[in-house]
C-alpha cells in the first residue's frame, strides 16, 4: 500500500506531525507555502473517509479524504484548514512548513451528551433505558406547517397522528402504539409540564417534541398516560445577544380530491335504469326527457326548467348543474407569520413570539375561515447563583367563521350535502329564470343554504400564566416548583336566517322547511385549569458509579361550565338578538370538574454509563373514583447495556461506533372510562308532564341507570425491549422496539339483567386487551464533499390488538369476543356476478339474505359450509354461517421517509409518509350510487351490470330496499393502503459574506408543496387518510415562504 499510495503523490497514515482534536483547536507552526498532504483518523487510529478539509476564507479550495482517510490540498503558509467529519468535533490546524499531517478527530461531545426530555427533566439520549423518541426544531422547521401534528406526521414510528377533517384550523389525532382500550381516548399531550392542546400553539415556538412509549417512560405520569405521552418543550431565551427572527409563509390550497358527479343526461338516463331495476317504470317520462335532452345538448336556447303539467304553480327541473363546482372552490389562500425576540443579557434570557394564521376555507359562496393569534413570552432570570425564577405566559385566540346550513345540521353539512350527493340532482339549476334561488319542497339549494343561511361563528380566548423558582441549595442538588394557571372560554353564536321558496308563481313564496323557523343561539363554555408541580432532583458521581434521585409531588384540577340561551322567529332575518325574536325559549346549563393527585419517585443508576438502571414509581389517585379506589400505586423498571462501552468490544468500534439494548416493565393506569362521575348515578331533569297533579303541570326528574360500586381503574402493563445503535462514525444509525402491552380491567357493560328491571346493566371492569407491535427507526447522513451533504431517514411501525377477555357467553359476532382482533370485518365470500337467470337458479339459495328475488347481476356470495343456502347462522364464533373474516379495518404498517440535501446555499427536503395494508367497507350512495329515488351518484356508479357491460365491477344498479347485493363481502372490501408525498421543500440561503455587509445573520426563500402526489387504490373521491366524504376535505398546496434572522 506504501509503494502505491507513494506513486499517486499520496502517503499512507504515517506522519511525524500529528493533530489531536483534545488539544487546541488552532495550532500555530512555522509558515511556509506549500502543497499539504495527511490523513484523518478517528480516536482509534482508523480512517476517516468523507472527511472534509477545507481552507478557511478560500471558497472552492479543500478536499475529501478518501477510504483510507488521505488528503490533499493546496495551501499558503499561515492558512487555515478546517477539518470535520459527521459526529465529530471539527479541528482546525494552521498551515506550517510541514508538509505531512495526521489530524485525529475525537467523537463530538455534543452528540455524546445529546439530552432529550423525560418526564420532570431530561437524560442525556445515549442512557435512556426507556422507548423514547424525539423530534427536533429544525426538523420541523423545514416543513412550512400550521399546526404541530402535521410536522410530526410519520416522523416518530408508532406516533400515529390522523387527519380526519380538513376544515380551516381542524386538528389531527394522537395516538401512540395503537389501541389501549376498548374506551379509547388519546396520548397525555403536555406543553412545558402543563397538559394544553397541541393545535392551539404556534409550530414555530416548538424547541423540541418527546415521545414516551413504553410503560417505563410514562408510569411517572400515572393515571393520565395509559395512551402514552407526548412533551412538548417550548424555546426559552439564551444568553447571548438579541436576536430577531421573522418567518412568514403564503400558500394556495386546494382539495386533495373533488368527487365528480354525472351530468344530468346520463343522471337521467341512470335513474330511470335503477327505478325499472327496482320494480318501476322510468322515473322520468318521455317529455320529461325531452326537456332534460333540449337543455343539456343546447342550453343557449332552452330553460333549465319548465311548468310541472300537473301543477302549474311548480317547476320541474332540466338544467345541468355540476353542484361540486358551483359550491366548492378551486383554490383558498392561506397567510402565517411569526415575529420572535431571543436573547439575554448576564442573568436573565428572554424569548417572545408573535404568531398569526389566517386560513381560507373552500366554500365558494360563503367566506368560511379560520384565524389564529399567537402570543408567547418566557423569561428566566437568575436571581442569585442558588436561586433562579422562571415566568411564562401564553394567549392564544381563535376565530372560526363557517355558516350556519340549517337547522338539523352543523357548518359540515355544507361539505357533507355536497360530497355526500344526497339531493342534488344535477337538473337543478342554481337560480330560476327570474333570478331567485331554486329549490321546491325537499329540493336543497346548496348555494342558497351556504350565501343566505346565516352563520356560526366560534371564538376561543386561552390563557396561560405559569411561574417557577429553580432551587440549587448544593452543587448537586435542585429543587422546583411551578404553577400553571389557565382559563380558555369558547364563545359560540349561531344565527339560522329563514331562506324564502319560490315557485313558479311570483305570488306563492313560502320558506325552505329545513330553515324553518329562524333562530339565534348563544353559548358560553368556561373552562378553568390549575397545576401545580414540585419536585427535587439530586445527583452523585462515585467513581464509575453514577446515581441521579427524583422526587416529587403533583396536582391537577379543571372545573367546566357552560350556559346556553336559544330563541327561535326572529322578527328579521337580520337581527341576530334574543331580544329580536318572538318563539319559543330554549336554555341549558350545567358544569363539572376533575382533580388528580400524586407522588412520584426515580431513581437512575448507572455504572461507568456501561450498565444502566431505572426505577420509576407513582402513587396516584383521580375524583373520577370511589374513594377507597381513587388511589393506585405505578411503578416500573427498566434496565440498558451499552455493549459499546466494553473493552471486549473495542475491535469492533472502527464500525460499530454505539450498541444498546434495552428492556423494560412497567404499570399504568387508564382513568378515562366514561366521564367525570362514572360511579355516581345522575338524574335526568325533564320538562312538564302532561298530565296534571293537583291542577297543575309539574316537572319530572328520571332515575339515573344502576352504577357499580366497585368500578376502578383500567390497569395497563407493558413490557418493551430495544435495540439503539449507530455505525460507521454514527453515519449509519436506528432503533428497534418490541412490546407487548395489556390492557386488565377494562370497563364494559356489565351482565344484563332481567327486564322487569326496568334499566340497563352497571358498567364493570369486565375485559382484557392485549395489543403487540413493535418500530424501527434508521437513518443515514454524510458529506459527499465539501459542498455537498445528505441525509435520509426512515420509521415503520405495526401493532395488533386481540381480546383476551370479555363477557359474551354466546360469542355474538355483532360485539367483541375472546379472541377477535382490533378491527377485524366479518363478512360473505363474492364468487362473482350472475350472469343468468340459470345460474341464479343452479346455485345455492339467498333468499336469508335477501328475499325478494335474485337475478342476473346480482351478486353471487359463495356457500362456504356447503348446505345449499347463504346466510350468517346464528352470526355467532360458532356459527357464522357462510361468514368468514375477510380484512382489518386497522393501519397496518405505518411508514415515513424522509430525504434531504444541502448543496453550498441549497437545501432540499422531501418527505412520503404512508400505510402499507388496511381495509376499508365503503357504503352509502356515496359508494354504491343510488341508495333511494333521491340520491345522486357519482361517475363510478356508471360501471354497473347491464347486458352490455357484463365485466362490470358493480352489481345491477337498484335501491337499497330491494337488493343483497350490499353486505359486506369480499369482492368490494377496499384497499386503504396508500403512499403519499406528504411534503417536498427547496431553499436558498443567501450568502453570509454577502448578509454579512447588512448585518443580517440569516435569509433563506423557499418553496414547498404538501401532500401534492398520493398512490392509492381507492376511487378518486376518496381520500385514503379519511376515506370518507361525509368530513371537509383535506387540502394539498404549494406555499411560499421566507425567513429572516437579524
Amino acid at each position: 500500500m506504501f509503494v502505491l499510495l507513494s506513486g499517486m503523490g499520496l502517503q499512507p497514515c504515517l506522519a511525524s506531525h500529528s493533530y489531536n482534536a483534545a488539544s487546541a483547536g488552532v495550532v500555530q507552526v512555522e509558515q511556509q507555502k506549500q502543497k499539504i498532504t495527511g490523513c484523518v483518523l478517528d480516536v482509534t487510529g482508523s480512517p476517516l473517509p468523507g472527511a472534509s478539509v477545507l481552507v478557511k476564507g478560500a471558497p472552492g479550495r479543500g478536499a475529501i479524504t478518501d477510504m483510507d482517510g488521505n488528503f490533499s490540498v493546496e495551501a499558503e503558509q499561515g492558512e487555515q484548514l478546517e477539518i470535520s467529519f459527521i459526529g465529530m468535533e471539527t479541528q482546525v490546524v494552521t498551515v506550517s512548513a510541514k508538509t505531512r499531517l495526521q489530524i485525529t478527530l475525537k467523537e463530538d461531545s455534543k452528540t455524546l451528551d445529546e439530552v432529550v426530555v423525560v418526564g420532570y427533566g431530561t437524560q442525556k439520549k445515549a442512557n435512556l433505558t426507556g422507548a423514547v423518541a424525539s423530534v427536533s426544531a429544525e426538523t420541523l422547521e423545514s416543513r412550512p406547517i400550521t399546526n404541530l401534528s402535521q410536522g410530526l406526521q410519520g416522523m416518530i414510528g408508532n406516533l400515529n397522528i390522523s387527519a380526519d377533517n380538513g376544515a380551516p384550523g381542524k386538528g389531527y389525532g394522537f395516538n401512540v402504539r395503537g389501541t389501549t382500550s376498548i374506551n379509547s381516548s388519546g396520548p397525555l399531550v403536555l406543553v412545558d409540564g402543563v397538559q394544553m392542546d397541541p393545535n392551539m400553539i404556534n409550530p414555530a415556538d416548538v424547541e423540541s417534541v418527546s415521545v414516551l412509549k413504553d410503560a417505563a417512560s410514562a408510569s411517572i405520569y400515572g393515571t393520565q398516560a395509559a395512551y402514552g405521552v407526548v412533551l412538548i418543550t417550548t424555546k426559552k431565551g439564551k444568553d447571548e445577544k438579541a436576536k430577531i427572527s421573522f418567518s412568514s409563509n403564503w400558500s394556495v390550497n386546494s382539495p386533495t380530491r373533488k368527487p365528480e358527479y354525472m351530468d344530468s343526461w346520463t343522471f337521467a338516463n341512470f335513474h330511470n335504469l335503477t327505478n325499472r331495476n327496482s320494480g318501476g317504470g322510468d322515473y322520468y317520462d318521455k317529455n320529461y326527457m325531452d326537456h332534460i335532452y333540449a337543455y343539456y345538448t343546447d342550453p343557449k336556447h332552452n330553460l333549465p326548467v319548465f311548468i310541472d303539467p300537473s301543477n302549474p304553480n311548480k317547476y320541474l327541473y332540466c338544467g345541468n348543474t355540476d353542484w361540486i363546482d358551483e359550491t366548492i372552490k378551486d383554490n383558498t389562500l392561506m397567510q402565517q407569520y411569526t415575529l420572535s425576540l431571543n436573547g439575554g443579557s448576564g442573568k436573565t434570557a428572554y424569548y417572545g413570539s408573535i404568531g398569526f394564521l389566517d386560513q381560507g376555507g373552500t366554500l365558494k359562496h360563503y367566506d368560511d375561515k379560520y384565524r389564529r393569534f399567537n402570543v408567547n413570552l418566557n423569561l428566566t432570570s437568575d436571581v442569585t447563583n442558588w436561586l433562579q425564577v422562571r415566568l411564562k405566559t401564553v394567549y392564544n385566540n381563535t376565530y372560526r367563521d363557517a355558516p350556519y346550513g340549517s337547522n338539523n345540521s352543523d357548518e359540515t353539512a355544507q361539505i357533507n350535502s355536497a360530497f355526500y350527493g344526497a339531493d342534488l340532482r344535477p337538473m337543478m339549476p342554481v337560480y330560476h329564470p327570474d333570478g331567485n334561488f331554486s329549490g321546491q319542497g325537499s329540493w336543497t339549494n346548496m348555494v342558497a343554504t351556504q350565501a343566505i343561511s346565516g352563520e356560526r361563528k366560534n371564538k376561543e380566548n386561552d390563557l396561560w400564566l405559569t411561574g417557577g423558582l429553580k432551587i440549587t441549595p448544593l452543587k448537586d442538588w435542585t429543587i422546583n416548583v411551578d404553577y400553571t394557571y389557565n382559563m380558555y372560554i369558547l364563545s359560540k353564536k349561531q344565527h339560522g336566517k329563514e331562506i324564502l321558496e319560490h315557485t313558479a308563481n311570483p305570488d306563492i313564496v313560502t320558506v325552505f322547511p329545513h330553515t324553518t323557523p329562524s333562530r339565534v343561539k348563544f353559548t358560553t363554555d368556561d373552562n378553568y385549569y390549575q397545576t401545580f408541580n414540585a419536585y427535587t432532583d439530586y445527583s452523585k458521581s462515585l467513581g464509575k458509579h453514577n446515581i441521579k434521585l427524583l422526587l416529587g409531588y403533583n396536582y391537577e384540577t379543571k372545573s367546566y361550565r357552560w350556559f346556553n340561551a336559544e330563541r327561535e322567529n326572529l322578527i328579521s332575518n337580520d337581527l341576530a338578538g334574543l331580544g329580536q325574536a318572538y318563539g319559543e325559549k330554549y336554555n341549558g346549563s350545567g358544569q363539572h370538574s376533575w382533580a388528580t393527585m400524586g407522588y412520584f419517585a426515580r431513581i437512575n443508576y448507572n455504572y461507568d454509563e456501561r450498565y444502566l438502571l431505572e426505577l420509576n414509581g407513582r402513587y396516584d389517585g383521580s375524583s373520577k373514583f370511589p374513594k377507597d379506589k381513587r388511589f393506585v400505586f405505578f411503578p416500573s423498571v427498566s434496565a440498558a447495556w451499552r455493549i459499546s462501552s466494553e473493552a471486549f468490544f473495542e475491535p469492533a468500534k472502527k464500525i460499530v461506533d454505539e450498541l444498546k439494548i434495552r428492556a423494560s416493565y412497567g404499570s399504568l393506569g387508564n382513568q378515562s372510562v366514561g366521564g367525570d362521575y362514572p360511579y355516581i348515578a345522575t338524574m335526568g331533569t325533564n320538562g312538564e308532564m302532561g298530565y296534571l297533579v293537583d291542577g297543575k303541570k309539574i316537572a319530572s326528574v328520571s332515575p339515573g341507570g344502576i352504577v357499580s360500586p366497585y368500578l376502578t381503574w383500567e390497569t395497563v402493563r407493558q413490557i418493551d425491549l430495544g435495540l439503539d445503535w449507530a455505525l460507521l462514525n454514527s453515519r449509519l444509525y436506528g432503533t428497534f422496539d418490541w412490546y407487548m402491552r395489556k390492557t386488565l380491567d377494562m370497563v364494559t357493560n356489565g351482565t344484563p339483567l332481567p327486564a322487569v328491571l326496568g334499566t340497563g346493566a352497571p358498567q364493570a371492569n369486565t375485559a382484557d386487551l392485549k395489543t403487540t407491535g413493535w418500530e424501527l427507526s434508521m437513518g443515514w447522513r454524510d458529506r459527499v464533499n465539501k459542498d455537498f451533504s445528505y441525509d435520509v431517514s426512515f420509521v415503520l411501525s405495526d401493532y395488533q390488538a386481540e381480546i383476551t377477555k370479555f363477557n359474551n357467553p354466546q360469542n355474538l359476532l355483532s360485539t367483541h369476543y375472546v379472541g377477535k382482533k382490533w378491527g377485524e370485518i366479518w363478512g360473505l365470500v363474492t364468487e362473482g356476478l350472475f350472469q343468468s337467470a340459470e345460474e341464479v337458479s343452479a346455485h345455492a339459495d339467498q333468499s336469508e339474505i335477501y328475499g325478494g328475488g335474485w337475478y342476473p347481476g346480482d351478486v353471487k356470495y359463495k356457500d362456504l359450509n356447503g348446505d345449499g343456502k347463504i346466510n350468517k347462522g346464528k352470526n355467532t364464533l360458532d356459527d357464522p354461517g357462510d361468514q368468514k373474516i375477510i380484512g382489518n379495518s386497522e393501519p397496518r404498517y405505518s411508514y415515513g421517509i424522509k430525504g434531504g440535501l444541502q448543496w453550498r446555499d441549497f437545501d432540499f427536503d422531501v418527505f412520503f409518509q404512508g400505510i402499507g395494508k388496511k381495509d376499508v367497507v365503503l357504503g352509502g350512495n356515496q359508494f354504491w350510487g343510488f341508495g333511494n329515488e333521491w340520491h345522486v351518484p357519482f361517475k363510478h356508479a356508471l360501471d354497473s351490470w347491464t347486458e352490455d357491460n357484463r365485466n362490470a365491477y358493480f352489481p345491477r344498479s337498484t335501491y337499497d330496499n330491494v337488493t343483497g347485493n350490499r353486505e359486506t363481502q369480499t369482492r368490494y372490501l377496499q384497499n386503504a393502503a396508500y403512499l403519499r408525498l406528504k411534503s417536498i421543500t427547496l431553499g436558498y440561503s443567501l450568502p453570509k459574506a454577502l448578509l454579512a455587509k447588512w448585518k443580517i445573520d440569516h435569509v433563506r426563500f423557499y418553496v414547498s408543496g404538501q401532500n401534492l402526489l398520493t398512490f392509492d387504490h381507492l376511487f378518486d373521491i376518496y381520500d385514503p387518510e379519511t376515506v370518507s366524504l361525509s368530513t371537509y376535505p383535506l387540502t394539498k398546496s404549494v406555499s411560499f415562504g421566507l425567513n429572516i434572522t437579524l
